[in-house]
């Protein structure tokens, strides 16, 4: 999953037996995750027909250490890709409000909307890192611990008890990030967040410099309960600012976080300043980087590892195989 070197590839379902170790602080966890990062190129020239179309998506993702995965592994990804292709003719095209087939299993929703639940003082626990409490993530059999389903976490959005979780791990520095964000996330949340099928849980991976900077005002956002108001408020600033790192100043960030709805801005402030979130945001990058992530942006959509600012449709495949499986599950 590598890093400034724009490749943007989406993984094999991770079902599929894979037991190579994910980097638990060594190469042998990053290239199990790295193995995986080559497939989607060759699924989405089969899923478009086009292959120009998946030598241009590669120009838009980090990855490093790439390696040839086996033909029939992602010939196999792609007969599951083709499947849904197949369901969504049988299902009578079943549309969301984002425009794409929405659901085609019938999965069971989620109900559980309550969350995040402040503590006794009326503050989020904006420290929250790594996977669920009292788990790891040390081998590709573990993927399914990287989402935290924490009723208490202000980096999630969507019920609680949804059938499918996508943790993503992001930097508000990374255009690539901001890309997703604006283009993707809207609709991935107005036809599967707010209908209770898809949670999606928020990692830092921050570099330093201004994006452990920014990561901090995303914490101190977060603690008052609005870190999801300041994410969108930063990336529509951030592609308001053109292509590129937007290497927002602290005056920037107060001023996204007055348009995210952030109450108390000098409370904001003066975290941001005082470095009330610079140990979270270290520890939530160093676990990052233990399970091979290693560019911006990477998700786990259920167990199935997806790499870059891909097209909106890879997103909706990845989600929908998740269904099929939640739904496969409840039978």
């Amino acid at each position: 999953m590598g890093a400034m070197t724009r490749s943007d590839d989406a993984l094999p379902d991770t079902d599929a037996h894979d037991d190579n170790p994910l980097p638990a602080g060594g190469d042998a966890a990053s290239d199990a995750v790295a193995d995986a990062d080559t497939t989607t190129a060759a699924t989405d020239a089969e899923v478009d027909g086009d292959a120009a179309t998946a030598a241009a998506a590669d120009e838009e993702t980090d990855t490093r250490s790439l390696k040839t995965v086996p033909p029939a592994l992602w010939v196999w990804f792609a007969a599951l890709l083709l499947l849904v292709g197949g369901l969504a003719f049988i299902a009578g095209n079943s549309f969301g409000p984002g425009g794409g087939d929405v659901n085609l299993a019938g999965a069971s929703a989620g109900k559980n909307f309550d969350g995040p639940v402040a503590g006794d003082d009326g503050t989020f626990d904006a420290g929250i890192v790594g996977p669920r409490e009292g788990s790891a993530v040390a081998t590709m059999e573990d993927i399914a611990n990287i989402h935290r389903r924490d009723e208490a976490d202000p980096f999630a959005l969507g019920a609680l008890d949804a059938p499918v979780v996508m943790t993503m791990f992001s930097d508000f520095e990374c255009p690539f990030c901001a890309r997703y964000a604006v283009d993707t996330q809207p609709n991935l949340i107005a036809d599967y967040v707010d209908s209770g099928l898809l949670r999606i849980e928020w990692n830092d991976s921050a570099a330093g410099g201004p994006a452990a900077q920014a990561a901090q005002a995303g914490r101190a956002a977060a603690a008052q309960g609005k870190f999801w108001e300041f994410q969108k408020a930063v990336f529509d600033a951030a592609v308001a600012k053109g292509n590129g790192h937007p290497e927002f100043t602290v005056d920037e960030l107060v001023d996204a976080a007055r348009t995210a709805g952030v109450e108390d801005i000098d409370l904001f402030r003066e975290q941001l300043e005082d470095g009330t979130w610079e140990k979270a945001v270290q520890e939530s990058t160093a676990y990052a980087h233990s399970i091979g992530v290693q560019g911006t942006p990477q998700f786990v959509i259920g167990t199935t590892p997806v790499s870059g600012a891909l097209p909106e449709q890879v997103f909706r495949d990845n989600i929908e195989l998740e269904l099929m499986k939640a739904k496969r599950a409840e039978q």
